[in-house]
């Protein structure tokens, strides 16, 4: 890496840069500490920035105060100190070390320190334990840099006794190689694996946060196979579909290196990212294969009723993780439609279509679509029906068709009005007729409506 100012300095923002003098112009040491210079080294923007500084946090808050700089000062106990500013906020910590960490998620205690080289043994990863001061220059005491050009993840000191300290360190090992693609070092995966028992202590949301990093990294797959017994120690059933021959001629993988695949094939973009309920999808979508298994007399492997099983588990998994209810909703929904394909035939895509909400369906399309491209030749022929299954929808959808009924013509009032007393017959009529419409007796316009109501009241 190359420490010249004109390289680093300059991919500092200004509003960064100047909290930095103002701290070193008041006789503290302060760098930019961690994922932003990892950032810088590896040729990225940083989308935030922290600041590690020798200044107590009682220094911190009377600098802002005397430069005028806004300031959160609520985890000033902790050594945290957030200016505020116009363009973002900015972290600024005391150098630390950490005492004992008695429950394996936070420390006993802090410990503030005045050495830059003090505070790098707490880190996690080498990867983020390099400092870069207001001139540009790296530092680099636990050999990021090297890791960053080898692609490694690799545990700053004794890899157990990081992750003895802080169980979550494991799932963020997974998250990095997801979202960077580096290995995992060879005694940081066997300590993580050693360990990864221990993850249970740690809170539901604390875990949730990581594993929708890890499922929506770019190189996602990569990290859930690499840490496959770290994976299974949230999601049990992972362990139970590696290996799993399906023994089907639709399949040419295992259950697991399916489901792998799928992820790996819905869509990823440097800006957006990857759809988080598609992504969480598509990890759960066969799970249940394992428990539905069963071969036919032909010898065919046969897994019938595996979206529900699979849609049970994600249920549970993402329950215990204390997801919002409307997200555990939208991917348990999608994991049980994933297999469903109905007739090409207009009028059955119309129902299909008004049965589920617009957005469930443009993602149920996605995951489809990944799903059909992770089977065996023979599988991927289904990719046809798709195709054509999309192009009814999107005929329907220019030709003005509905998909609700609050969408037609007429309402209650109108029901009403043909001489159905107020109650919940109105509703069911009105259903009636929805009905009508959708298997194309009548059009969506007042008087074919009204027409079709008559009818069915009689």
């Amino acid at each position: 890496m190359n420490n010249d100012m004109s390289d680093t300095s300059k991919r500092i923002p200004g509003y960064v840069s100047n909290i930095l003098r103002i701290l070193t112009s008041s006789g503290y040491k302060a760098y930019v500490a961690g994922g932003a210079v990892r950032d810088i080294v590896l040729g990225k923007t940083p989308h935030d920035y922290d600041i590690a500084t020798s200044a107590q946090p009682s220094d911190t808050i009377r600098v802002f105060r005397e430069s005028g700089i806004g300031f959160f000062d609520n985890a000033a106990k902790h050594g945290t100190v957030t200016a505020i500013t116009e363009e973002g906020n900015v972290e600024v910590t005391t150098f630390r070390e950490d005492g004992a960490y008695s429950d394996m998620r936070r420390p006993d205690e802090v410990i503030f320190k005045t050495s830059i080289e003090d505070d790098v043994r707490r880190r996690d990863f080498t990867i983020n334990a390099m400092y870069m001061d207001s001139e540009g220059k790296i530092f680099d005491p636990e050999g990021g840099e090297k890791d960053c050009e080898l692609g490694l993840i690799r545990a700053v000191g004794d890899p157990l006794e990081r992750f003895r300290e802080d169980a979550l360190r494991i799932l963020r090992a997974l998250r990095f190689c997801s979202k960077l693609g580096f290995e995992i070092e060879e005694a940081t995966l066997a300590a993580m694996e050693s360990c990864a028992p221990e993850i249970k202590t740690i809170s539901g949301e604390r875990i949730a946060a990581e594993l929708e990093k890890i499922v929506t990294g770019r190189y996602a797959a990569k990290a859930i196979r690499t840490g496959w017994k770290i994976m299974s120690v949230i999601i049990p059933e992972i362990e139970i579909c590696r290996g799993f021959d399906q023994r089907s001629s639709f399949h040419d993988r295992d259950v697991l290196e399916h489901i792998l695949d799928v992820l790996d094939a819905i869509p990823y973009t440097d800006e957006e990212g990857r759809d988080p309920e598609i992504a969480m999808a598509a990890l759960f979508h066969d799970l249940g294969k394992p428990s539905s298994f069963k071969i036919g007399d032909n010898g065919e492997g046969h897994m019938k009723g595996h979206p529900e099983v699979s849609a049970k588990i994600a249920e549970r998994v993402l329950t215990e993780l204390r997801f919002p209810k409307q997200y555990v909703s939208d991917v348990c929904l999608l994991v049980e439609l994933h297999d469903v394909y109905t007739r090409t035939d207009r009028i059955e895509v119309h129902k299909f279509m008004s049965r589920y909400p617009d957005e469930i369906l443009r993602k149920l399309v996605i995951l489809q679509r990944a799903d059909i491209h992770a089977h065996s030749p023979l599988g991927r022929k289904r990719i046809k029906r798709l195709d054509e299954l999309i192009a009814i929808a999107e005929d329907l959808k220019a030709s003005g068709a509905v998909f609700d009924i609050k969408e037609l013509a007429i309402g209650g009032n109108d029901i009403i009005s043909l001489g159905v007393g107020k109650g919940p017959k109105v509703g069911e009529i009105l259903a009636l007729v929805f009905n009508s419409y959708l298997e194309e007796k009548c059009e969506n316009t007042r008087d074919s409506l009204l027409e079709e109501a008559r009818r069915i009241i009689g």
